[in-house]
Formats: C-alpha cells, structure tokens, sequence
C-alpha cells in the first residue's frame, strides 16, 4: 500500500459538497474497507443543504462526522455490531452525538464496532493500509473510515484501548479523555468503571475539535465530572523544551515487535532533540493491569447484559459469548480484589507522574495482524489477541489518565505504528500539545491510497 501526505483544509468547505464528497469516498472505498454499519446519505444530504441555506452555524459547522454503532442515535437501530442486539430504534440523540450536531456537524452514519465493543477485530471491517488485516477495535469502523479519507472525524469509546487500538493501527489519531471528561449517556455500557467516550481524528487538531465540543458536565450521567472543561489547545504552542518525559521499559518496552521497537526509539530521539528530558522511570504495579481489566470488565459486562431486554444472546458471537460467560463466574470476593489492584495501580501512577510530566509507550506491540487471527505473539508469548493488542493501552482505563495515540511511522510490513502518550489525570493539554508538537516533528499525516 502506497501513502501520500494528508492536505490540510484552507477554507471550511460548503456543507452539501463536504458531505457529497464523503459520499463518493464511501462509494469508492466501502467494498474494500466495510467501515460502515449504516450510511444516512438522504439525511446528511438534507442537513446540508439546510446549512447551506441558513449558513454555517456552530464550531463543527459542515464537518461530516461518524459515529460508532454503540451510540444511540435518534431515528436509528443501535446494532452494537450484533445481530443479537434489540431491534427498536433509538428515541433520541446520545449526548456527545446532541453535542455535536448542535455544533453543526453532520452525522454521516454509524460506523462499525466489535460486537458490543468487546474485542479489537471488528469484523467485516478492513484495515485501509492492507485489506487483509484487521483496523483494530472495537472503534475499528471509526478508525477505518477516517483513514479511508471518508471524514476527518468520528466518535468512539474505549474500556481497554478502543479509540487508540484503531486509530494506531489505521494510522490515525486517537484520544482516550481523562476518566468522566465527556458523557456516557446514551452509549451502550461495556464497564462502568472503565468505559470512556472520545473522538478519533485524522490529526490532533481534527480530534481536538470534536473533544472541545462533546466535552463537560451531564447531570445525567453519574459518571460525568462536574469539574470545568479545560482548554484542550493550551499546550498547542509549548513545545518540548522543559518537558519531562517517562520511559517505562519493563512492562511497556519489553514485549514490542523489533520494527515497533525500533520507530519507538526513534520517537523517543525525536522528542529528545526537540528539547524534551527522556528519564527513565518505573511504573509500580502496572503489570496487575491486564487482570484489573479482565476480572473488572468482566463482571460489569455481564451485570449490564443481564438487565437490558429485547437482546437475544444465542446469536452473539463465540468470544463474546464466552467473555460474558466468565465475567458473570467471577466471585464478589475477586471483583473487589481486582479493585484493590487497581488502587494500587493508581498509587503506581500517581508516584511516577511525580517524576515526569508524560509516560509515552508504543501505542501497540505490534503492526495489525492478519484479518481472522485469534491470537498473536506478544514478546515471545502466543496470547489471546485481545490480550496482545490491548496490553499497552489498559493502563491507561484501570487509572482513568488521558492518553492519546498519534502516528509514528510504519513497520517493516508498510503497515502504521502509533506513539502513545499518557500524563496524570486532568493533564489532558499536555498530551494533546506534547502530541501536536512530535506530529509535527516526525513529518506530518499520511494516508493510504487504496487501488
């Protein structure tokens, strides 16, 4: 797969072309790529031309924005990837989707999600770069859209690395917000203690644009901060000069794949020579993070399945299925014990973040495996793929910290390799502006050309 430079809108384009645009894009690259759950072309075609007549109105005005099929939107069927989800339709708007019409973003349609965003395959979706492997997920429909330039935007969710898992595999970026920052209101619930909303973008200003609007306080969500809303572009101009940056080797650089390794420590140079401070750090307890997240995930997925109606659990796939299953066998006595390694997990990060100001981690250990892998080698371990691609990212929900992904370069398959970058609670800005500054940095966006 060849690649070219992504261009950077001069003007902000007229609705009705933007979104007839997106349209042809769809109809070019659908068939190869399947990102799509449902297009709502008449629809999107309609808010357009209104927005044509009345004029732009609203921070997002004309963008054509995606969205994941957990999300409800109102008018339509949520699918949650699933032929055993609940056949009515949604009777309104998610908040973080009435955000951003208000906003005046045009929903283009639902994109495709893992069955109830539990797993990181997303079939029948395409990876943009390379057909025959998978776009990450659960937020892969997303990730795959904005990589097959359909929009420049979209929504996710993330309880173990949903929005970084495919935006680093699709060569995107993705931003997990810290824990509360935008509403869960009317989103499907895998687990409430590790669920998180965010956006996807082709580049950090394109995700900063949709976190600036579906972020803030709902009285109805009772796992909303009703701390203020933080100016996400403060750090835009900072610069890496003064900036104290982690390196975790042990748990975070011990499994990666050789080319992974290698773009990593490229990155770290870059972030050194651009005036950045690299320490080396060590990041106690981290390692109880994949069972925090197995035990806790589990068990609040089955609690949320096992009270919703009109589901029909027989037709969900085999490792949902089977995940439910074990997360309703846990015992009480071990739900808590996973919480208290998660507090414990906490207290790790709290005393490394007194250290330095960002941990960055390759985003993935790996480049995308091949389309209908089960499993994948994780430092010389075959694991559940799951477990392999999800184990830097879970971190990052068991502590509820921001954490964002922005390409990094390609691995020796062509394919995208992402750099993850975390920072303490609240401390969004520095990630998003550290973030900015290394895309900048390490040359730019690029984008598959599909053939």
């Amino acid at each position: 797969m060849t690649e070219v430079l992504a261009a950077e809108p001069t003007t902000v384009p007229d609705p009705v072309d933007a979104v007839r645009a997106a349209l042809a894009q769809i109809a070019r690259t659908e068939d190869a790529v399947q990102a799509f759950a449902a297009v709502f072309a008449d629809e999107a075609l309609a808010v357009a031309q209104h927005q044509r007549e009345t004029g732009p109105a609203g921070a997002l005005a004309g963008l054509p924005v995606v969205v994941k099929d957990i999300y409800d939107v109102g008018g339509y069927r949520t699918g949650n990837g699933s032929p055993g989800a609940p056949e009515h339709l949604a009777a309104e708007d998610a908040e973080a989707v009435r955000r951003i019409r208000a906003a005046g973003a045009i929903v283009l349609g639902k994109t495709t999600t893992h069955e109830y965003a539990y797993g990181v395959s997303t079939p029948p979706t395409r990876n943009p770069w390379s057909p025959d492997r998978i776009p990450g997920g659960s937020s892969g429909g997303t990730g795959a859209a904005i990589a097959a330039g359909v929009t420049t935007a979209g929504l996710g969710t993330d309880t173990g690395g949903s929005i970084r898992i495919p935006a680093a595999l699709c060569g995107v970026t993705g931003h997990k917000p810290t824990f509360g920052t935008v509403s869960r209101r009317g989103v499907s619930a895998l687990s409430s203690t590790l669920d998180h909303t965010g956006p996807l973008g082709r580049t950090v200003e394109d995700t900063v644009a949709l976190l600036e609007v579906i972020a803030g306080h709902d009285p109805a969500d009772p796992y909303s901060s009703t701390g203020p809303v933080p100016d996400f572009r403060s750090e835009f101009d900072r610069g890496m000069d003064g900036l104290t940056i982690g390196v975790a080797e042990p748990y975070f650089c011990d499994r990666l794949a050789p080319d992974v390794a290698a773009t990593f420590d490229d990155a770290v140079r870059i972030l050194e020579r651009a005036g950045a401070t690299i320490r080396r750090v060590t990041f106690t307890d981290v390692e109880l993070c994949p069972h925090v997240v197995n035990v806790v995930c589990g068990v609040e997925a089955a609690t949320w399945h096992a009270a919703q109606t009109g589901m029909s659990p027989d037709k969900f796939g085999d490792d949902v299925r089977q995940a439910l299953a074990v997360g309703a066998a846990y015992t009480g006595v071990e739900y808590l014990e996973a919480l208290r390694a998660r507090a414990a997990v906490i207290a790790g990060m709290e005393a490394m973040f007194a250290e330095v100001d960002v941990l960055v981690s390759a985003t993935i250990a790996m480049t995308a495996p091949p389309y209908g892998s089960t499993e994948v080698d994780l430092g010389g371990t075959t694991v559940r793929i799951l477990d392999g691609i999800n184990a830097l990212t879970v971190p990052a929900n068991v502590t509820g910290m921001p954490a964002l992904t922005v390409p990094a370069g390609f691995g020796a398959d062509g394919l995208p390799i992402g750099l993850q970058l975390m920072a303490r609670p609240g401390a969004d800005a520095t990630v998003l502006g550290a973030g900015r500054r290394f895309e900048t940095l390490a040359g730019g966006v690029r984008v598959p050309v599909l053939t």
